[in-house]
């Protein structure tokens, strides 16, 4: 019996001892595990640390390229003022230079072009497959129709443009932020511009460029028959502005003339074309100081206004004569306009497409110091993908595509913004029609594979417009 104990309690302190052994491997396989795990959380952080900043450049060092795995990109139109440095964003670091001198070297692998220097007679040609294009242009498409033509569209692979469509877009160039939509610093109670209509007109209008594809001067003229409009600017002005606030580019964002156009009921806000999500500060800027815009531009601007009834769009009204008596019957009924000013009076902003287009902007205008500018977004947008396809070819890996659609820009033929038809009578169709040969004669040169002169380019374009070959 004693035996059969001692038997039995051997038995249990090996069992026991076996079970402690298989109790301490499963507690360290299972602090490995978590130990693990932690890694991956901390390098998901330090990841996600380095993707959260992959839009913001940091100056390494000017100078020449000295590094043979670092790509070389080329601003061919130069933009930015930089002879050779190297940026970093995030884990990625490029050389960025306006030196033409470097598109032969073998390390090149983007061309970045600012639109309205764009020219068909001055490209880095012969292209190779491995050189990329990229495209930054918030302009008009007065500045270059070119870019309305989907076979020159075609042509890049990274795009920086007012449409939403392109890979960085730049829609909201001109708003600060959502903020500035609410916030009553300029502001002028309804009442008080009810006593400002003894003296102001009841609209106001100031623009400077007074040769558009939109005709916006030739609309706003026809409008003042039927409503008296303050013109300010150098287009159709019948007021002054004060000597120091006269020059367009510096009165744009200037206090004082928020003050001045706070005043009035109504702001005439007309793009100098109609494209789609180009949107200027001429609809920002009254949506801002708390006057009511009069819009006309961007055909789907609804999809940006802070309510449904934030502008009063043209396109709405069959005529000028139709817009001034809807005009003057708000101006007779405080409650009916101020259903336009709900994002100031009551502080609300119910459109969440807009809201959260401004939480994802990655950039901030105006010297936002919380926030990078968007040319560094764009230049670490291209460096970025080019980094990964010039370690892709260093592998002899297959390289990732990038290619810009029509959609990234496009913007339609001039119209009258009177019957929305096409104006023999104006010359900016003229200026379109002449960027569809254009495109067509650079397509083809560039297909011969060589450079090519601005002689052969011009002779081409004559070809195609004797032989009518692209209609």
């Amino acid at each position: 019996m004693l035996k059969l104990r001692k038997r039995c309690g051997s038995i249990f302190k090996i069992c026991f001892t076996r079970r402690g052994f298989r109790y301490k491997v499963a507690i360290f396989i299972v602090g490995i595990v978590i130990v693990f795990y932690l890694l991956i959380i901390i390098l998901n952080v330090i990841e996600s640390n380095l993707d959260e900043d992959m839009n913001s450049f940091s100056i390494i060092f000017q100078g020449v390229p000295k590094d043979e795995n670092v790509p070389v990109l080329i601003w061919w139109t130069p933009f930015t003022g930089d002879s050779g440095s190297y940026k970093q964003c995030g884990r990625n670091i490029c050389f960025f230079t306006d030196q033409r001198k470097y598109m032969t070297d073998p390390r090149t692998r983007a061309f970045l072009f600012y639109g309205s220097d764009f020219k068909p007679t001055d490209l880095p040609l012969p292209r190779l497959l491995s050189h990329d294009w990229a495209l930054f242009h918030e302009e008009s498409p007065k500045n270059n129709f070119l870019f309305s033509m989907e076979k020159v569209m075609k042509l890049f692979n990274h795009t920086a443009t007012f449409r939403r469509e392109s890979d960085l877009p730049l829609t909201f160039q001109y708003l600060d932020n959502l903020e500035s939509l609410t916030s009553k610093k300029y502001f002028v109670p309804t009442s008080d511009k009810n006593k400002n209509g003894k003296t102001l007109a009841p609209l106001a209008y100031l623009h400077s460029d007074c040769n558009t594809p939109s005709q916006r001067d030739s609309y706003v003229e026809e409008l003042a028959k039927y409503i008296p409009v303050d013109s300010y600017g150098k287009c159709l002005q019948n007021k002054e502005l004060p000597p120091h606030l006269s020059d367009p580019m510096t009165n744009m964002i200037s206090p004082e003339i928020f003050h001045l156009l706070a005043q009035y009921k109504f702001n005439i806000a007309f793009e100098n074309a109609a494209c789609q999500d180009y949107i200027t500060e001429k609809l920002w800027r009254p949506l801002t100081i708390g006057s009511v815009p009069i819009y006309f531009g961007s055909p789907k601007v609804e999809d940006w206004l802070p309510n449904p009834l934030s502008a009063i769009l043209v396109k709405n009204f069959e005529n000028p004569k139709k817009l001034a008596e809807y005009l003057l019957s708000l101006q007779a009924d405080d409650n009916a306009y101020e259903k336009h000013l709900e994002h100031k009076i009551q502080d609300k902003i119910s459109n969440q497409k807009l809201i959260d287009a401004m939480k994802r902007r990655e950039w901030g205008v105006n010297n936002d110091p919380t926030k990078k500018n968007f040319i560094d977004c764009f230049e670490c947008l291209v460096c970025k993908r080019v980094t990964e396809n010039f370690k892709r070819g260093l592998k002899h890996a297959s390289p990732l595509k990038f290619q810009a659609t029509i959609d990234h820009y496009g913007c339609p033929k001039p119209v009258s913004n009177f019957t929305m038809k096409d104006d023999n009578q104006n010359w900016w169709p003229e200026l379109y029609d002449k960027a569809i040969y254009e495109a067509t004669a650079m397509e083809r040169l560039m297909q011969k594979g060589t450079n090519y002169t601005a002689t052969d380019f011009y002779q081409e374009v004559i070809n195609l417009l004797e032989n009518n070959a692209v209609r």
